[in-house]
């Protein structure tokens, strides 16, 4: 059984094994991923000094992002070898060691360019590379159930669903603040988790609006699933802002961060794979989505970290350890709110391309009409083709004609010899 979704993220996640070079790019960045969170958990546990925990999480970002800048330049030979792991191992020591020397010499001398390119592009960036693929997902999703009967039933389907993410989005701040973590209540975490209720709920007043608007269109499916896929989205980040940070190694968040990455690297491989079919000048190679997207997912994962790093406060540290969760509950909203409107911008553009009428020219429209009493043209060629000799006549003349021919020229040939 053949199901899209899946096979779709399946062909999204090939990219990143394709060659010799990819998976072992695709090797680090995992191997980079669980260093960072097991720095994270050894700082809290031990308390070591916060700067060894920083140079050691931020070398991984670093590392993706020196490498993404030479395969951007179409120097991605230098960063792995496509045809030897041994040669990638010395390339991969040769570049952490780059690295390191980078991060130590942007700490010192240029800390603010450091942050910003953490904080500024990895850190957001990698939220917005979610938000932006997790809306393109839900509307592509709604894309393959197509629901051509505009009934009075669909249309009571995408009213329960409309009511239903005021359910799930309000549901999630009354369980997490009275059942799982009554403590929260009152404080700044709790405040941020009711600011993100408030954006998701304004997302889902809006969205039902614009799904109003298109109630007897078929892009109202469109908008349907992707109001029910935020509500779902911003149920989950306000659950994990409020139940409060937890040192221990949480299963489920890390399952959930897992399915975060793997998704993020399949949108970016469907994309890349559905680009390298256009005719365009600016193509991007499959080493630099690679690179980048890692140095989007690490500096996201370090920066997350390195809130907890440099938190001593445990009162504080739950708002810290879900930093991550309250951008999210901004962000997400807010992306999906815009793809929302370019959506019906685009779908409006092909409905009146399609129902545009087309109009055909009328010929010979400046020719006077033909008389009954005229010939007409097609009785003047069969007469042409009647008073046409017999085919086996000119065949026999023709082959007369060539043997003639043939002998002339051999007697011609004759004398000048």
């Amino acid at each position: 059984m053949d199901i899209p979704i899946f096979s779709n993220f399946i062909e999204g996640l090939k990219l990143f094994f394709s060659s010799k070079r990819l998976r072992w790019l695709t090797l680090l960045f995992f191997i980079g991923a669980v260093t960072i969170t097991i720095v994270e958990r050894i700082a809290y546990w031990t308390f070591i000094i916060d700067r060894v925990a920083i140079i050691i999480g931020a070398i991984f970002p670093t590392f993706f992002m020196i490498t993404a800048f030479l395969s951007l330049l179409g120097l991605a030979r230098f960063v792995a070898d496509d045809e030897s792991y041994s040669k990638s191992l010395t390339y991969t020591i040769v570049w952490t060691i780059v690295s390191v020397v980078v991060l130590v010499l942007m700490t010192v001398f240029t800390p603010a360019l450091l942050n910003f390119l953490f904080i500024g592009v990895a850190f957001l960036g990698w939220i917005g590379f979610q938000s932006f693929f997790s809306t393109r997902t839900a509307l592509g999703f709604a894309e393959s159930v197509d629901i051509e009967n505009r009934s009075a039933l669909v249309r009571y389907l995408y009213m329960i669903i409309y009511f239903f993410n005021y359910v799930v989005i309000v549901g999630a701040l009354i369980f997490t603040s009275i059942f799982v973590n009554p403590a929260i209540f009152l404080t700044a975490t709790w405040w941020f988790a009711v600011l993100g209720m408030l954006l998701a709920m304004g997302f889902n007043f809006l969205n039902g609006w614009i799904l109003n608007s298109e109630r007897n269109r078929s892009t109202a499916s469109n908008i349907s699933i992707l109001g029910l896929f935020i509500s779902l989205y911003s149920a989950y980040f306000i659950y994990n802002l409020l139940k409060g940070f937890d040192a221990s190694f949480d299963l489920v968040g890390i399952g959930i961060t897992v399915f975060f990455i793997l998704f993020t690297m399949s949108s970016v491989g469907r994309t890349l794979a559905s680009r390298a079919e256009l005719d365009t000048r600016w193509k991007l190679s499959k080493e630099f989505a690679a690179t980048f997207t890692f140095f989007l997912a690490t500096g996201f994962m370090f920066v997350d970290a390195l809130f907890t790093y440099m938190v001593a406060d445990a009162g504080a540290l739950a708002l810290a350890g879900a930093a991550g969760d309250i951008v999210k509950l901004i962000v997400f909203p807010f992306v999906a709110l815009l793809m929302a409107l370019n959506f019906i911008r685009k779908s409006r553009k092909v409905l009146d391309i399609e129902d545009t009428p087309i109009e055909i020219p009328e010929m010979y429209e400046d020719q006077p009409p033909v008389s009954e009493d005229e010939p007409a043209v097609l009785d003047e060629s069969v007469e042409e083709e009647d008073t046409l000799p017999a085919p086996e006549e000119d065949a026999s003349e023709e082959l007369q004609d060539i043997a003639v021919e043939e002998t002339t020229t051999d007697e011609s040939f004759e004398e000048s010899e």
